[in-house]
């Protein structure tokens, strides 16, 4: 909505929506990571570099001009959720399981916010530089996401199922007529 209404909201105002944006962007993601990483000093520096990230937000809204794009708080965005990505599939790779990763619901949404942002890395951090024309450009790596966003819900939904029939089999068939 925020994208959609962009043209809409008053210049004066658009700074702060791009702030507000970029960190709903990035709560979203790293929520995401918060909740599928296990080890707890994990999530402290994760919590950590969050309330950094907060602070730095606010620095940047307070002593930055007006830009087109707010490319700075973006790039280390990317960066912290780059380095989170690292840390989910370093936990999942340590863990022994007995099934596909590509299985995994969570798998998809990592690696459509891994391609997301790093085939826009470049971009948004040159934005302020480059003409509107290049802006669609940005459009492609979102529809992946989303592609790869809506195969999570099909694994997801599948998982459930699979989940509710290995619960049923649980139960011992004892009808004996």
């Amino acid at each position: 909505l925020f994208l959609h209404f962009y043209f809409d909201i008053p210049k004066s105002l658009r700074k702060l929506q791009q702030t507000v944006y970029t960190f709903l962007e990035y709560s979203f993601f790293t929520y995401i990571f918060w909740i599928n990483i296990r080890h707890v000093k994990l999530r402290k520096v994760i919590l950590l570099f969050s309330f950094l990230f907060l602070c730095f937000e606010i620095f940047y809204f307070l002593l930055s001009e007006n830009q087109r794009i707010d490319s700075v708080p973006v790039g280390i965005e990317t960066i912290l959720i780059l380095i989170y990505t690292f840390i989910y599939f370093q936990q999942y790779f340590n863990e022994n399981r007995t099934t596909y990763i590509y299985n995994d619901p969570n798998f998809w949404i990592v690696v459509g916010i891994l391609i997301y942002l790093t085939s826009s890395f470049f971009f948004n951090i040159l934005a302020n530089q480059v003409s509107k024309e290049y802006w669609y450009v940005t459009f492609i790596p979102e529809i992946i996401k989303n592609i790869l966003f809506s195969i999570s819900i099909i694994k997801y939904k599948e998982q459930i199922k699979s989940n509710s029939k290995n619960k049923s089999s649980d139960v011992p068939y004892l009808d004996l007529i």
